[in-house]
């Protein structure tokens, strides 16, 4: 029988079961925009991915989204066929080929963020207060993921050389030089760098 005041313990363990629970639902939904748009989940997300990443080569792409790099070649030969994607060989490395959305490419991500306004809006209802918390400890778990070896890409403000957070100081980004409240923090930052391994 379950004690109704669970013990300090079982708080982590329900966080991450939400937090599975959470992330079940937008599997199922990205599946279902997917199926309706005729790619597969991992072709959406490559559309995506391509057009939030500042370098889509080919094997960070695999990296960033955890799978195979044959896996991410046949899908992007099947965005290719579909015309959703290009291929672009690298002008200072000719070995290197990056990826580019196509009109019908960029078409078809901004239909997907059309559908994510469900989730957008469920967020947007949380206080302002309490999405900036949320966010916060979002990203606290996502370095302590990316540390683990859990997260293998992670372009956030906090995993970030640039990050400039000293004791009693506000944060900034020490490239752009501007504050860093918590709503700015950026999840997915085009001029992200790595931390160096300390």
């Amino acid at each position: 029988m379950t004690s109704a005041n669970p013990s300090p313990g079982d708080v982590p363990e329900k966080i991450v079961a939400a937090l599975d629970r959470i992330a079940r639902g937008l599997r199922s939904h990205r599946q279902s925009v997917a199926s309706r748009v005729g790619l597969t989940p991992l072709q959406l997300e490559l559309l995506q991915t391509i057009d939030e990443s500042p370098r889509p080569v080919i094997g960070l792409l695999a990296k960033e989204l955890e799978v195979s790099q044959p896996t991410v070649s046949d899908s992007l030969l099947a965005l290719e066929r579909k015309g959703h994607v290009v291929r672009r060989r690298s002008d200072t490395d000719r070995r290197r080929t990056t990826m580019e959305l196509t009109d019908s490419g960029r078409e078809l991500v901004g239909e997907v963020r059309r559908a994510g306004e469900i989730l957008r809006s469920s967020v947007a209802a949380l206080a302002g207060p309490d999405q900036e918390a949320v966010l916060d400890i979002l990203l606290s778990l996502i370095g302590n993921l990316l540390d683990a070896g859990i997260i293998q890409v992670a372009r956030t403000c906090r995993t970030c050389r640039f990050y400039d957070h000293r004791d009693g100081l506000d944060a900034r980004c020490a490239l752009l030089q501007i504050p860093l409240p918590p709503a700015a923090l950026r999840v997915d930052c085009p001029e992200h760098e790595p931390l160096l391994a300390s």
